[in-house]
């Protein structure tokens, strides 16, 4: 039987703003001292020609060497069809991926000095599980970096302290920087390569700050930016603008705007953010939820891939490309059907598909949502689950947090394509 106090952690955490700051009125304070020090150098989880990469051939590989498939089973109009991983040309564009907040215990587990971490099943299950379908359009760079654990979020949410008390966002700092330096400029043609940067829960805010250091106002390393995916976080905007304007502190980005639909291409270098929710019509997501607003005059935001790819206000509802991970991916068994994310999918039936993904276009619908005034509101993307695909998750903070990126990977994979061949064009 699990530990009672493991069952109340996690209630706390999927009932938190896991991966988020204290709300503006709570108390900080800090519990501890850092013992740590810089990385020697970036650990990567995946990394273009390392052999020990979790990502990569068209297979994921665990830790102890275990590879499953990428391929995806698509279930439209009542048939099944096999879609392998698209592979041979190489990728014209980067994914800098940064993997959201999944690690029950320390990695490693004593947070001294320089000690680095090494690739755990749930780490490599979760990025394969939002990053795997998108690998086909980048190469892609994701580091380890040591991250606060589930517990610890769950006790800095009732004690007030910073959530953030290790060097997690400096190692994805450090990675980023080493990227940039050694991998982003093409040793074909010398100049530099496009880039999307994508994070989630505590990866995102790991994001948001990696792009305030290094793009935000930043000419050289904003013209390289095909795209930025920072989703289940909370990226503040002005009610009325994309951006802070450069003279917002509460916003989150002064100069990266959100992706806003153009009437004849779509946006690149942009930000695409959002939190999913499945809510009753005419009911807002629960007071301490990740869509509602830290600050008067402004907003979280909401952007729908699919409208913004057919170039429509983000209000418009539109289909979505659901694609969830397999009891394959994640080597699930019968003790526990969701395996390595078994303690983040809880109330979750993945597909028992030999394949690693099941697509089923067109299975839930979704919409930027708004509720509220100046003073105080939510914005959220609205998911509309008329088979019932996804438990219910009405009256949880968090909503559809777990599964962000799966709602809509489809969509997101679509959109992320026409922003590279955009930004390919307008090279």
């Amino acid at each position: 039987m699990p530990s009672p106090l493991l069952g109340i952690a996690t209630a706390v955490v999927l009932t938190a703003s896991v991966g988020l700051a204290p709300a503006p009125d709570a108390p900080s304070v800090s519990l501890s001292v850092s013992l740590t020090a810089p990385l020697s150098a970036p650990v990567w989880l995946c990394h273009p020609g390392d052999a020990a990469s979790a990502c990569g051939d068209g297979v994921g590989r665990y830790p102890d060497g275990t590879t499953v498939p990428l391929s995806t089973t698509v279930a439209t109009g009542g048939s099944l069809a096999v879609v392998q991983p698209t592979g041979g040309t190489p990728p014209p564009v980067d994914c800098f991926y940064v993997y959201p907040t999944v690690d029950l215990l320390p990695n490693p587990p004593l947070m001294i000095g320089s000690a680095a971490p090494s690739a755990r099943d749930d780490e490599v299950a979760v990025m394969l599980a939002q990053l795997g379908p998108l690998a086909g359009l980048c190469r892609v760079f994701a580091p380890l970096y040591r991250q606060s654990t589930l517990l610890q979020l769950a006790a800095s949410g009732l004690t007030g302290a910073d959530p953030y008390p290790g060097p997690g966002f400096a190692d994805v700092q450090q990675a980023w920087d080493d990227y940039w330096t050694n991998d982003n400029v093409d040793p074909a043609t010398g100049e530099r390569r496009g880039v999307i940067v994508l994070g989630h829960s505590q990866g995102s805010v790991a994001v948001e700050r990696l792009l305030q250091h290094s793009v935000d106002g930043n000419p050289a390393a904003t013209a390289q930016l095909v795209s930025a995916v920072v989703l289940g976080g909370q990226v503040q905007v002005p009610l009325d603008a994309a951006a802070g304007g450069g003279a917002d502190p509460r916003s989150t980005f002064q100069h990266l705007p959100l992706c806003e639909p153009q009437p004849s291409s779509v946006p690149t270098g942009c930000v695409i953010a959002y939190s999913s929710y499945s809510q009753p019509a005419g009911q807002a997501p629960v007071s301490g939820s990740l869509a509602a607003n830290l600050d008067p005059g402004h907003r979280i935001a909401c952007v729908n891939p699919g409208a913004l790819l057919a170039s429509k206000p983000d209000g418009t509802s539109t289909p979505l490309e659901p694609i969830l991970p397999t009891r394959t991916l994640v080597r699930g068994n019968v003790l526990a059907p969701n395996g390595a994310l078994t303690h983040l999918l809880l109330g979750y039936t993945l597909p028992g598909d030999s394949t690693g993904y099941r697509e089923t276009p067109g299975a839930l619908t979704g919409h930027c949502a708004f509720a509220g005034d100046a003073t105080a509101n939510s914005s959220w993307l609205q998911i509309d689950d008329p088979g019932g695909m996804l438990p219910d998750t009405s009256t949880s903070a968090l909503g559809l947090h777990v599964v962000d990126y799966n709602v809509d990977l489809g969509g997101l994979r679509a959109l992320l394509a026409a922003q590279i061949a955009q930004w390919a064009q307008s090279r």
